[in-house]
């Protein structure tokens, strides 16, 4: 049975602490030694008023990325160590959180179990003496104040969280351009019911104002507060078939927002982030990242030159064909999802997780095995199955004569 959790007093202090200002700590981070780590996030923490007293009687979630089954050298998911040094930050405080997310795919006790091993969350949560979340259940949250979505169906550990630790990864993305703070939080929506909301808002506007939707309900109901993993990154195709990238920072704020808009500019991305501009016409975070209170080290210091962006994302081109692709000749336009036949193996992962059922597995070998096929006419562009593929068998493909114009 489905509960419903209304705004709680928790919720009103971190109303309040996503509006009192746009602070963002970086530090200059270069491995993963747990030990340096753990003394970045005690740093942060105490600047930022996080301490004994502050979690003193809540309920605390760790919520990492981690979007399948993925090493933590492919720099797909957070790492275990930045998620090691924040549970023993918070161990030294008596915090006993609970370590949850909801990957891609079915969302079952199996299917954690084996993301949490294959990802090393599992080695570190027992290190630590955290609870792995198993519970699948999920709740509904109403948000009145949603742009796109009134209620939303969260992950029940999340739901019942008064403190939310957002543990994301910094990464390119085929849909979103960007992965961080607020793309990160699509992953308390339970499993499957991703691809639905994937399906519900084939529009990319509409699907970019709905994942903003979740983020500003989730920091007005509870405290959240967003730490990114940036010491190595993921460029190109990410969010899961890019390239690991050194980028060498680790960032905490109380707002995914800000959050985000100092990543944004890291990544040289300044003003092209979809998420980042929705949050900025709402008003949740400054325009430009140099009205934000940054801490430690500058942006410039961290910033990464020729950071690659999606093969997906939105080229300059001339004004015309901006509008052409807006209109009815969008769909011919936007890039694609291709399966590359040398490299599928007919899992059929892809057939599972498309919101639209728009893949089908063919015998088109002489032996019989399966390819993936795409019916490209029903294809939303969500670039589910690229995310999803666990061989890399799926690439975003551009429209020729878009790619013609945008190297003119």
């Amino acid at each position: 049975m489905l509960q419903c959790i209304e705004e709680s007093g928790f919720g009103r202090r971190g109303k309040d602490a996503m509006e009192q200002g746009h602070i963002v700590w970086i530090s200059e981070c270069m491995d993963y030694a747990e030990d340096r780590l753990a003394e970045i996030v005690r740093h942060h923490f105490a600047d930022l008023g996080y301490d004994h007293r502050f979690f003193e009687g809540k309920k605390v979630v760790v919520k990492p990325n981690l979007v399948m089954k993925k090493a933590p050298d492919a720099a797909a998911t957070t790492h275990p160590a930045v998620l090691g040094a924040v549970l023993c930050v918070l161990r030294e405080m008596d915090v006993s959180p609970v370590i949850a997310e909801s990957p891609g795919g079915l969302y079952n006790k199996q299917r954690l179990e084996g993301v949490y091993r294959a990802c090393g969350i599992q080695d570190v949560a027992a290190r630590y003496g955290a609870a792995l979340n198993l519970d699948t259940s999920a709740v509904q949250m109403p948000f009145p104040e949603g742009k796109k979505v009134k209620m939303f169906h969260v992950i029940a550990p999340v739901a019942e969280a008064d403190v939310l630790i957002d543990l994301c990864k910094l990464k390119s993305h085929s849909l979103t351009k960007m992965s961080a703070a607020v793309k990160n939080l699509f992953g308390v929506i339970p499993g499957i019911e991703k691809f639905e909301m994937h399906a519900t808002f084939p529009d990319y506007g509409d699907f970019v104002a709905m994942l903003c939707d979740l983020c500003e309900m989730l920091c007005r109901k509870k405290t959240v507060i967003a730490i990114t993993d940036a010491v190595v990154g993921m460029e190109g195709n990410g969010p899961t078939a890019g390239t690991p990238r050194k980028i060498g920072a680790l960032l905490t704020s109380p707002s995914p927002f800000a959050s985000d808009l100092a990543c944004e500019k890291i990544l040289g991305f300044e003003g092209t982030v979809p998420l980042v501009r929705e949050a900025v016409s709402r008003g949740l975070c400054p325009a430009d990242a140099h009205a934000l209170d940054i801490r430690g080290a500058a942006i410039d210091t961290v910033a990464v030159p020729n950071f690659k962006a999606p093969d997906s994302a939105e080229k300059r081109a001339p004004s015309a064909l901006t509008v052409l692709s807006k209109g009815k000749l969008g769909r011919f336009f936007m890039p694609r999802p291709v399966v590359v036949r040398e490299s599928c193996r007919g899992c059929g992962e892809c057939v599972a997780s498309c919101p639209k059922h728009t893949i089908e597995l063919l015998a088109e070998r002489k032996n019989g095995t399966r390819i993936a096929h795409i019916k490209h006419a029903s294809c939303i562009r969500c670039y589910c199955c690229q995310e999803l593929c666990p061989f890399h068998a799926v690439r975003v493909k551009k429209n020729v004569i878009l790619k013609i114009i945008s190297s003119i």
